[in-house]
């Protein structure tokens, strides 16, 4: 929660969405709140806009430290009467609540309470994963099953060399490649160099640099590659690079992130309304068993959203 103390009894909210539900609004708030407060000393700030969009620092107040206004139960009662709609927009259209708080209007849902709103905005962003979870599907299985030229799946496993004295990483002595095709059968698997041969920390059988990425670079031209991340592969390519060695990846767009792809199909939307990035595999073999289930997914894509519940 980003949360500041303007002062020992002040908070600021940098998000709206921050700001603690039932505990504090606005004047205007308070104005349109069933029974109408007027505000007492105020009791926070929150980053918003203004009428006309301009950024601006709105007040907050506590709404147990406001006050009733003026107006008698037959004022109140008189301006209900002028809108035949005001009782209904009291009332939230899904869940029949009747909150203190005016309850947001919507064209196509009517008046919803924040919790309604919110799942309903939820709703929203997993029928959006829904859709990304199909595209991210027929990708895969095109990949696996359609791809030409034929999919190879490499990882990399670094030899880290610790920090130094003043806490800065030091880069990594050496990298293991593994590339397997789409039927789990390993291509390659050369432990490379990417240090200077007399630094220390080498693992015993690293090869040269040189070679090993020419050896790498011929593989992996003839096949659709598919790494988790980019910048999973920095170190090497710097490394590679330090000791005078080509880097390998090809560089004519048959290079895919699968990080998106098991993002997408995995699908989970947060109570925040976030979307998780898939966790790494770790391994070529589990990429491709991740791959494969994803190729897999029949029912779940047919599934309406909601259908459990």
């Amino acid at each position: 929660m980003a949360v500041t103390q303007h002062s020992a009894s002040r908070p600021h909210f940098t998000p709206w969405r921050d700001v603690p539900t039932g505990i504090y609004a606005t004047a205007a708030q308070l104005k349109t709140m069933d029974l109408p407060r007027q505000p007492g000393p105020p009791a926070a700030t929150v980053d918003g806009q203004d009428g006309i969009g301009r950024r601006t620092t709105i007040t907050l107040y506590r709404i147990d430290q406001s006050l009733p206004t003026a107006a008698t139960a037959a004022q109140l009662a008189a301006a209900r009467a002028r809108s035949e709609n005001s009782v209904r927009a009291r009332v939230c259209a899904d869940c029949g609540a009747r909150p203190d708080r005016a309850p947001i209007a919507t064209e196509s849902y009517g008046a919803l309470c924040p919790t309604c709103w919110h799942i309903r905005g939820l709703r929203q962003r997993q029928e959006e994963a829904a859709r990304e979870r199909a595209t991210a599907v027929r990708t895969v299985r095109s990949l696996l099953r359609l791809s030409n030229p034929p999919l190879g799946v490499p990882h990399v496993d670094y030899t880290e060399r610790g920090h130094t004295p003043a806490g800065t990483r030091r880069s990594p002595a050496a990298a293991k490649v593994t590339v397997i095709d789409a039927n789990g059968v390993v291509l390659a698997e050369p432990l490379l160099r990417l240090v200077s041969a007399r630094a220390k920390g080498i693992p015993p059988g690293a090869g040269d640099p040189v070679s090993g990425a020419d050896v790498l670079a011929a593989i992996l031209s003839q096949l659709t590659v598919l790494i988790w991340r980019y910048r999973d592969l920095d170190d090497l390519s710097a490394g590679l690079r330090s000791q005078g060695a080509t880097w390998f990846l090809p560089t004519d767009g048959h290079v895919h992130e699968m990080s998106r792809l098991a993002t997408a199909w995995r699908g989970e939307v947060t109570l925040d309304g976030e979307r998780p990035v898939a966790v790494a595999p770790g391994c070529a073999d589990q990429m491709l068993y991740l791959l494969n289930q994803i190729a897999d997914t029949e029912q779940a894509l047919a599934m309406p959203i909601g259908a459990l519940s």
